[in-house]
């Protein structure tokens, strides 16, 4: 049996779960519990959370969850779960069909296992560090763009980011390089893109962890280059590259 396999199935299951929920819940009117600043956040996010915590009670480690925040002592030390219920909450708000259940195993920054199931367009990417990568049960892997000129880099814009002429100039830069720049909405499916070979980088800086770390997982397990950096702004902020290889991206 493959490394972690009880656990991944249990995480594809709370992912499905959530994500037949949402799916019910997209076409209908949202019910929004805060809209400030640039971020919001609906019942449906916590609904969702609710029904993987559930879940997650047959093999439980600590949990990092984007809504209920840390369960138990989730660090550098122990394994634990990392749990964002709704990626793209804002195109789901808006009716935009690029949103996503995201569910990682890690310990600390380091992944052991990530799925990311995009609910409206059914598809499930699942992946296990050093074991293989899949997308709907079929072995998926990065591309083979080894130039960024050649190369399509998601990115995106966290809550947290200040627009300002000195970042936008910094930002811009860092695109230049690539044939083409896609922002999705969301960074789990930007990072699960990268994992099949869709686009060929990602990049954002001081995103949160729990809406990268089941994409670092699949970028990992489908042969690809990640670097995960702590962020000076707010605990579980992140700094994260990754791409096909290394010569595409190297911050």
């Amino acid at each position: 049996m493959m490394k972690y396999q009880e656990e991944l199935d249990l995480a594809v299951e709370a992912a499905r779960a959530a994500g037949t929920l949402l799916r019910d819940a997209f076409h209908r009117e949202k019910a929004v519990l805060s809209n400030e600043g640039r971020d919001i956040k609906l019942q449906a996010d916590r609904d969702a959370e609710a029904v993987i915590l559930k879940k997650f009670a047959d093999i439980p480690h600590d949990i990092l969850a984007e809504e209920s925040g840390e369960h138990g002592e989730p660090n550098d030390e122990n394994l634990f779960w990392v749990v964002d219920p709704l990626d793209g909450t804002m195109n789901f708000s808006r009716g935009i069909p690029l949103c996503c259940v995201a569910i990682a195993l890690t310990r600390g920054d380091k992944p052991v296992l990530g799925v990311i199931y995009d609910f409206m367009a059914e598809e499930c990417f699942t992946g296990v560090v050093d074991e293989g990568a899949w997308l709907n049960g079929h072995p998926m892997q990065v591309s083979g763009v080894t130039e960024a000129s050649h190369g399509i880099l998601c990115s995106g814009f966290p809550i947290n980011f200040t627009y300002d002429e000195t970042n936008l100039h910094a930002y811009v830069a860092r695109l230049r390089r690539f044939r083409k720049v896609r922002l999705l909405g969301t960074a789990a499916l930007s990072l699960a893109y990268v994992a099949c070979g869709r686009v060929d980088a990602y990049v954002e800086d001081d995103i949160m962890l729990w809406d990268i770390a089941a994409g670092v997982a699949l970028v990992q397990a489908a042969g690809g280059y990640v670097l995960v950096e702590d962020s000076p702004t707010v605990k579980w902020a992140r700094r994260v590259y990754g791409a096909s290889n290394g010569s595409v991206w190297k911050p």
